[in-house]
């Protein structure tokens, strides 16, 4: 194992709540073969000082590629709890398809299903479809935006009215190669109500991957999220750092 990833390792840090906007740029598993491809992560920690604490994960990503489509399916579970409390209890599940017209136009349909405790939301359920163009495509370099329509349901867990959502889902995403080892994502994405502007969700996304061996890779993630209008008591503005070990079981 190369000395720098050892380093990493002791940098391992996780900081504030998830965030509400799935990077589906990050999930997208590079290849210019058809087939199966996807990757698998699991964590469990278990914790004891003056509180006793555990910690699980469980992520799965498989994709299907055929000369002009794509079948992408994510599953995402975390659990951190204390013996009073869960101080993080989230899930998400997302299916994705992609049709490609043209070299640089593709069109996408989605839909997706989540939890997440801390963030106050029961439920939400969307759907929608889209076009996604790339703007710039090399082996190092690759920028690609997306226009999508989506509609959403969202059930919060305290006592607040369901609502019933159109959604424009906006995104550009920037990815650079610097070497075998090293590449970074950064994604931006904005989610306005249609009928109320003043309703929306801006996200980035930066992913910084370091590529240990050729099933194995570090990903260091950061997060920045502003809902102008979130649910009860949650803030408005939201932030996490994340790391995390991903295994790729592809071709």
């Amino acid at each position: 194992m190369r000395p720098y990833f050892l380093a990493i390792l002791l940098f391992l840090f996780y900081s504030s709540i998830d965030a509400q906007v799935l990077n589906i740029e990050r999930e997208r598993i590079k290849t210019d073969t058809t087939g199966w491809s996807g990757t698998g992560k699991v964590s469990f920690n278990f914790i004891s000082n003056t509180k006793k604490f555990t910690e699980a994960g469980l992520n799965f990503h498989v994709q299907y590629k055929t000369n002009r489509s794509l079948y992408l399916a994510l599953s995402d579970y975390e659990i951190i709890r204390s013996d009073e409390s869960d101080f993080s209890n989230k899930g998400i599940q997302h299916f994705r398809y992609n049709y490609k017209l043209t070299p640089i136009l593709t069109l996408e349909a989605f839909t997706q299903a989540q939890f997440n405790k801390v963030l106050n939301l029961n439920f939400r359920g969307l759907a929608g479809a889209g076009i996604r163009t790339k703007l710039l495509g090399n082996e190092n370099f690759r920028i690609y935006s997306g226009l999508a329509y989506m509609f959403e349901y969202e059930e919060p867990r305290e006592i607040e009215p369901v609502e019933y959502n159109n959604r424009f889902s906006t995104y550009l995403s920037a990815t650079l190669r610097f070497n075998d080892i090293l590449s970074l994502v950064n994604t931006a994405y904005y989610q306005p109500r249609i009928d109320y502007f003043s309703d929306y969700r801006l996200s980035n996304n930066l992913d910084l991957i370091f590529r240990v061996s050729k099933r194995l890779s570090y990903v260091l993630k950061f997060e920045y999220i502003i809902d102008n209008r979130p649910l009860l008591s949650m803030p408005r503005d939201i932030y996490s750092l994340k790391n995390s070990l991903v295994i790729d079981f592809g071709k």
